[in-house]
């Protein structure tokens, strides 16, 4: 089968997704092809190369928004989308928190969002604020669900807590615990919030 950059990437996402991101090198990705390592350099010539590869990938995988959309809509649609790649790709989702996205394919989804928020009537650094917001929320809901899908999710022991100095936080864990719920909320709240401000 021919060396392509396409099948060094999903070679790459394997790898991460199996071993974990930090086992993600041009040597580890040569072995698992089977070819010598300088076969890639004209491919992917460097880690970052390959980094930015799996970013483009998963974010294709993703299914973004890519033509007009509502902001409301596109912010619910990304959220979605990034986190539905954390779940499937828990171990190479961390390449979209080592490097900003690069490339045409990649970046394609943002032209849309700021064209939405501006038909909208936001400023476009408020547009572009807005985006920023709901990337370091996709990527925070994501770090979490991706931690989820590896059980590697550490919480707060809160049984080792003084129940009476702790009632609130310890009623927690029984009572409002759901991270489904978390993450809904928290996107509801930053559209809820960009409303207002677009009301004002």
């Amino acid at each position: 089968m021919a060396l392509t950059r396409e099948r060094i990437l999903q070679t790459a996402v394997r790898l991460a997704d199996r071993d974990g991101p930090d086992a993600v090198t041009l040597r580890k990705i040569a072995g698992e092809l089977g070819v010598h390592v300088t076969s890639l350099y004209n491919h992917v010539p460097t880690r970052e190369a390959v980094t930015d590869g799996i970013v483009e990938l998963l974010l294709d995988e993703a299914k973004l928004p890519t033509t007009a959309v509502a902001w409301d809509a596109w912010i619910r649609q990304f959220v979605d989308g990034v986190v539905g790649i954390a779940a499937s790709h828990p171990g190479a989702f961390h390449a979209l928190r080592e490097r900003p996205v690069q490339g045409a394919r990649a970046t394609a989804s943002f032209e849309i969002a700021l064209a939405a928020f501006a038909r909208a009537g936001f400023p476009t650094a408020d547009g572009f604020a807005a985006i920023k917001a709901a990337s370091y929320l996709a990527l925070m809901i994501g770090t979490e669900r991706s931690m989820v899908a590896r059980g590697e999710l550490l919480e707060t022991q809160l049984e080792d807590l003084p129940a009476d100095a702790f009632p609130m936080v310890r009623s927690v864990a029984t009572e409002a615990a759901d991270y489904e719920y978390v993450w809904a909320f928290s996107v509801d709240t930053l559209v809820a919030g960009l409303q207002a401000r677009l009301a004002r």
